[in-house]
């Protein structure tokens, strides 16, 4: 198979929080990653700090693996980090189940985020894709080699994975919020290869976004662009260039879906980069 361009991305994975914007706020790094009422007034902050009309939350990537059993580090310095896995023998994943949205962190987040839409802001919302939470469960190596020699139990482990990750962004839905950032860094075809892609990563992807098509209403899922283009190396997407009004990418977005009430998903570019061509990709899942 011939894979297309994929998409580079240079744009910051996590969201840098200024000491001083916390000290300003006399709250620590990890009570704004844990609190409900701080995640709100960093979020707020964070968005004045970078001249943003959107709030964003969470403010790493590890909440959906937290809740579904692996401990977390936090860390202002280099970023919130697994520090043990949930998994660590092919054996735990029959004791794996769906994540429950009304504990821990993931339901800290998902109350903040109420609170944001109740206080009239704008919000992005960012979910993590299946296999970099499957590799955030478990050791990327215990991952790939069950992966060839356990397959049903890597399958059951990623329809878990699965119906966690729609139910998430379901609730998502029903909070109005306006932006789902959908990313999957660890699982895009030029990381786990064009086999594994199509056989896999993608497979699981494209049900998640399939799932969740029909339900979005007024809000709008931003695919990272390494995401999209991997689901359209693999034939499972099409794209559609449309000329976009706005000053920055975000505000582009904002417009075209008040332009265009049918697109859903857009694609190949960014969130987290400054720069911005004068156009959105719509993405259209086969």
């Amino acid at each position: 198979m011939v894979v297309a361009k994929i998409f580079k991305c240079s744009g910051n994975e996590m969201e840098i929080i200024p000491s001083k914007l916390l000290e300003d706020l006399n709250i620590s790094f990890e009570a704004g990653n844990n609190n409900a009422s701080d995640m709100v007034l960093l979020a707020k902050a964070l968005k004045t700090e970078n001249k943003k009309e959107y709030c964003r939350l969470p403010f790493c990537h590890t909440v959906e693996a937290e809740a579904l059993g692996s401990q977390v580090i936090f860390s202002e310095a280099v970023g919130n980090r697994i520090g043990k896995y949930r998994i660590e023998d092919i054996s735990s994943i029959d004791h794996i189940s769906k994540i429950d949205l009304t504990k821990g962190r993931i339901a800290k987040v998902i109350k903040a985020a109420r609170i944001l839409k109740e206080e009239g802001e704008k919000l992005v919302l960012d979910v993590t894709g299946p296999i970099s939470i499957a590799t955030s469960i478990m050791d990327s190596t215990l991952f790939y080699k069950a992966l060839r020699k356990n397959r049903e139990k890597i399958d059951l482990c990623l329809d878990i994975i699965e119906d966690s990750i729609v139910e998430y962004i379901l609730e998502a839905i029903e909070l109005g919020v306006n932006i789902i950032s959908f990313a999957d860094p660890t699982g895009t075809i030029d990381i786990v290869g064009p086999k594994v892609y199509k056989d896999v990563s993608g497979k699981v992807t494209y049900r998640i976004l399939k799932r969740i098509e029909n339900k979005l209403g007024k809000t709008l899922v931003h695919l990272c662009g390494k995401t999209s283009t991997s689901l359209e190396a693999i034939g499972l997407l099409e794209t559609e260039i449309l000329e976009a009004r706005g000053e920055d990418y975000l505000q582009m977005i904002q417009n075209i879906k008040g332009d265009r009430n049918d697109i859903k998903f857009i694609g190949h570019w960014c969130l987290n980069l400054n720069k911005c061509k004068r156009q959105i990709i719509s993405c259209r899942i086969k």
